[in-house]
């Protein structure tokens, strides 16, 4: 049980990321540089989120 709730907060929190994204991209959209380096930081942290929810759900189909 353990593992199906850590893989719904990883899920919880990879949207949030994503949604923090949105701002800065507009704003980087409209000429803020510092905004695009802080939504290309959130992309990587995107991906490795990800990457981590699919290691994790791997892990979880093997236990069954």
């Amino acid at each position: 049980m353990q593992s199906k709730e850590k893989i719904q907060n990883q899920y919880e929190e990879l949207k949030k990321l994503l949604l923090s994204i949105e701002v800065d991209l507009l704003k980087n959209l409209n000429g803020n540089k510092s905004a695009g380096v802080r939504a290309r930081k959130t992309l990587r942290e995107v991906k490795k989120q990800a990457t981590d929810i699919i290691k994790d759900t791997i892990a979880l189909e093997k236990q069954d």
